[in-house]
């Protein structure tokens, strides 16, 4: 595939320090690898495509055996980071290590409840983990000098966006600190899409067209509330710049009425805890140490007003399903029979019914819009692409109170040939299903 696996190699010997350290100290140490059953039963005919689209089909026959299939020298983990015997190694079939793995279970089993993550690369597989792992409540923290990508600057980056919102996804930390601080402790199967068929959009994407069959794709607008998007909100509140998100409204607007007017499924998702918090992660609350009047779940005294009508709608707790913070902004209203997803995480799969709402619709695509760029839509898109559906970003339809942060959570979801998905303006998306309508 022609990449410099020299970042990658830097990381061996830090990560051989630390796993030396948690092996004397009596830590549990998890070892993950990628990799599909020797007949492809568990590969997704997406991803197989996917694969052969950059010159490295799964399956096929590769310089250390057959391409990331399980058994073959390419598969097994290298000498230096060898596991011994007692460490548990998860098999995975997608770039998260907890998607179709019992590894949630191996942890809670276990009482554990802090994560240290280390491995390849940084963007893709570590930090997909990273997030569901946050979702799932677990304490995560990434070492710097253990994690690699092909790309530094998606390195950088995504270690950049773990630091933010008050560590929105945990803590980054480094080999030596981290050895220094321890202490003794006791998928959807689906045929490929053909170009020019009746109802099916060919829409100019990066990193190649992204063909949408009307009828089989849902748009997934994500966390379009008040919240998070007016003044006076619980993001205001956090000193975030609200008028940053207001500016993919329209475009999301118009992708909105053009999905209806086509009869596609439609889903809203709320990020979004019932009014006892009985679904609040105690280190999600904690997270970013927020003054009071400003965590999840608080009453505030200030007042939510629309800037769209004026509506005064009162004091409101943050976060909180049925008050009027946690509603969809006027613009973007859910109509009767849109699917509304009230969801706990980042991701919109997470301890949601939304995978089996799509797979009965027979889905296999999906259009997503919303914010913010980098947490829930990248984690909803992420945890949508090791489902097995094919993914497209609006890119104007969505955004972030740290705009450069949307620019690398692009870069990172369209690398490798698409390795989660598309990205594609709406201008180009609307006139595809207008020409596919005719």
């Amino acid at each position: 595939m022609g990449y410099d696996l020299s970042n990658a190699q830097a990381t061996i010997k830090p990560i051989q320090r630390v796993l030396a350290a948690c092996r004397e100290q009596g830590y549990l140490v998890i070892h993950t690898r990628e990799g599909h059953r020797p007949n492809l039963s568990d590969l997704p005919a997406n991803k197989q495509w996917r694969s052969e689209q950059i010159g490295a089909g799964i399956g096929s026959k590769g310089p250390c055996g057959r391409v990331l299939t399980q058994g073959e020298p390419g598969w097994e983990i290298i000498p230096e980071l060898a596991p011994i015997v007692g460490e548990p190694i998860i098999d995975k079939p997608g770039k998260g290590s907890f998607y179709a793995t019992d590894l949630e279970l191996i942890l809670r089993t276990r009482g554990i409840k802090n994560i240290i993550l280390a491995g390849v690369t940084t963007d893709v597989c570590v930090h997909t983990t990273m997030r569901v792992a946050n979702d799932m409540g677990f304490e995560c923290v990434i070492l710097e000098d253990c994690t690699a990508a092909t790309d530094p600057a998606n390195h950088h980056a995504a270690l950049s966006m773990v630091k933010k919102q008050g560590g929105v996804f945990g803590a980054v930390s480094s080999s030596d600190k981290v050895v220094a601080a321890f202490k003794p402790g006791g998928h959807l199967e689906q045929p490929l899409v053909v170009a020019n068929a009746p109802g099916v959009a060919s829409i100019p994407a990066n990193p190649y067209p992204y063909l949408m069959p009307i009828k089989k794709t849902a748009l997934i607008m994500i966390d379009f509330q008040r919240d998070f998007m007016e003044v006076c909100s619980f993001a205001e509140s956090l000193g975030n710049n609200v008028s940053l998100l207001q500016e993919c409204v329209p475009a999301a607007k118009a992708m909105l009425a053009a999905c209806r007017e086509a009869g596609m499924t439609i889903v809203h998702t709320l990020e979004a805890h019932l009014p006892d918090l009985s679904d609040l992660h105690p280190s999600k609350y904690r997270r970013g140490n927020p003054p009071k009047g400003s965590r999840i779940g608080d009453s505030t005294v200030e007042t939510l007003r629309c800037p769209s009508n004026g509506v005064c709608l009162g004091p409101h707790r943050l976060l909180v399903r049925g008050s009027p913070g946690n509603d969809l902004i006027p613009e973007l209203k859910a109509m009767e029979g849109e699917k509304i997803i009230h969801k706990p995480g980042k991701g919109a799969f997470y301890s949601t019914d939304l995978d089996e709402y799509l797979t009965a619709k027979g889905i296999t695509h999906l259009i997503f819009a919303g914010v913010t760029t980098e947490v829930c839509v990248q984690s909803s898109m992420r945890e949508a692409n090791d489902r097995g559906y094919e993914c497209l970003l609006v890119t104007d339809a969505t955004a972030s109170y740290f705009p450069k942060f949307k620019e690398s959570a692009i870069e990172m979801m369209v690398s490798q040939g698409g390795l989660v998905g598309w990205a594609a303006p709406s201008v180009d998306v609307l006139l595809a299903m207008k020409n596919a309508s005719k």
